[in-house]
């Protein structure tokens, strides 16, 4: 075994441990011939079950293609005003009572081909859309399947479609209710400037959403770029839009933890009237004040200041998300006489 093996590979007897050239139970030849075909890449496997799974280079990757996830939030659960609670519940009742509208009541003549429920959730972001779907799943006894986009396109032509179909078959296998959160990167509208292959991946989407016999759910916070085609196959279409004072102040008091140090001068009431967040956001205020309070010594109170400044820096976020600071004019200074 050459010098330049010896510094690139350490030989390891099981018996005497690591080796330079050879030892009694191991020879040089068989040194040298370790090194030889390590060096050709040879990979050694005890038997037939060790050996990796060799898979084609364009088959579907290893990770789901939707999120398996346990519902834990039930409808009770959310704030939500009245007619938005209704939708939901009017979606709820077609799934429980299928079998009495379709065949005791005979909509199945009418509607002859196997027909789930699809819902569209619209609104602005934080206004509870993926815990309904969630406390949807949860009232139907269900699991949710959260589609992941990254796993759901691939690269390869026709790829895409296989996945579409494999999502939709694994949800109908499972009784899963599937939800397209941001349903808007998927079911966008279709048209010339598109790529054709995007314009038929949109395609099979409608077909398999119209086909589907569960219950389908599409969040979006841009229902104006979904595909006009929608129209016709989403059977509940429920709004979300952002809670009024009174909901922001019920919001305030099932987010505050009992458990939290919150003293007595916090005025939720004033908090839900002076700052028009959603629900998201005020969860945002409710950690905010709690970071606040936990970075302080002594006591550790949480108080009302926390709340104010943990709102105004929530409040200023949507100022900054919608600033276009690469249009700004850059600030001139004068630097030791130089402009």
């Amino acid at each position: 075994m050459g010098k330049e093996d010896r510094d690139a590979w350490v030989v390891k007897c099981p018996k005497c441990g690591r080796i330079r050239e050879s030892c009694r139970h191991v020879s040089a030849d068989d040194v040298r011939r370790i090194v030889r075909l390590l060096k050709a890449g040879v990979e050694v496997y005890e038997k037939d079950e060790d050996l990796p799974q060799e898979g084609h280079v364009h088959e579907p990757p290893a990770r789901p293609l939707a999120r398996a996830v346990r519902p834990r939030v039930r409808l009770e659960d959310l704030v939500l005003p009245e007619a938005t609670r209704d939708a939901l519940e009017d979606a709820l009742a077609e799934v429980r009572h299928q079998r009495l509208m379709y065949q005791r009541w005979g909509l199945r003549k009418v509607v002859r081909k196997a027909k789930g429920v699809a819902l569209l959730f619209a609104g602005p972001p934080g206004t509870g859309k993926t815990m309904a779907a969630e406390a949807i799943a949860r009232e139907l006894g269900r699991p949710l399947h959260v589609v992941d986009y990254a796993q759901l396109e691939n690269m390869w032509v026709g790829e895409t479609e296989k996945n579409i179909d494999a999502v939709f078959e694994r949800a109908a296998r499972e009784e899963a209710v599937l939800f397209f959160d941001e349903a808007d990167s998927v079911f966008h509208r279709r048209g010339s400037g598109m790529a054709p292959w995007t314009n038929r991946d949109v395609n099979v989407l409608l077909n398999r959403l119209e086909n589907h016999p569960g219950v389908t759910i599409l969040a979006t916070n841009l229902g104006r770029i979904l595909d006009r085609a929608l129209d016709r196959r989403v059977d509940v279409a429920v709004e979300f839009g952002l809670p009024d004072t009174g909901m922001r102040r019920e919001v305030y008091r099932r987010l505050v933890p009992r458990g939290a140090p919150v003293a007595k001068d916090v005025d939720f009431e004033w908090l839900a009237r002076r700052y028009a967040l959603s629900g998201g956001s005020i969860l945002n205020v409710v950690r905010g004040a709690l970071r606040s309070a936990a970075r302080r010594g002594g006591r550790r109170r949480v108080t009302m200041g926390d709340f104010v400044r943990a709102a105004e820096r929530e409040a200023r976020k949507a100022g900054l998300l919608a600033a276009d600071h690469l249009a700004a004019e850059p600030r001139r200074e004068r630097i030791r006489g130089y402009a």
